[in-house]
């Protein structure tokens, strides 16, 4: 399995790391300006998963994290970032 693997860059993590920290990060953001700005920006807000994604998709592609590393870490952070966007609208809202 391991010669399917096309690894572009000569660095790769050490420990095995089952989720990606940067598809949690990109995407607990992307959800939390999300749920902040759509009443602000409509539909342009949705931009901020495909950059959240890109991410994610360059990270496999690169060969640093398979795929269920990245989706993994994806719905982990879709969840932090909506809690923290709800939570922030509760207590700021910008509407």
């Amino acid at each position: 399995m391991a010669g399917w693997v096309r690894v572009l860059v000569g660095y790769r993590p050490q420990s095995s790391s089952f989720t990606s920290s940067h598809a949690t990060n990109h995407f607990a953001f992307a959800m939390f300006w999300y749920i902040t700005l759509k009443n602000v920006l409509g539909k342009w807000t949705l931009l901020f998963f495909l950059w959240a994604f890109s991410i994610c998709f360059a990270q496999v592609y690169v060969g640093v994290h398979y795929p269920l590393d990245v989706t993994a870490g994806a719905v982990i952070g879709i969840l932090i970032g909506y809690l923290s966007g709800k939570s922030f609208n509760r207590t700021y809202g910008l509407l």
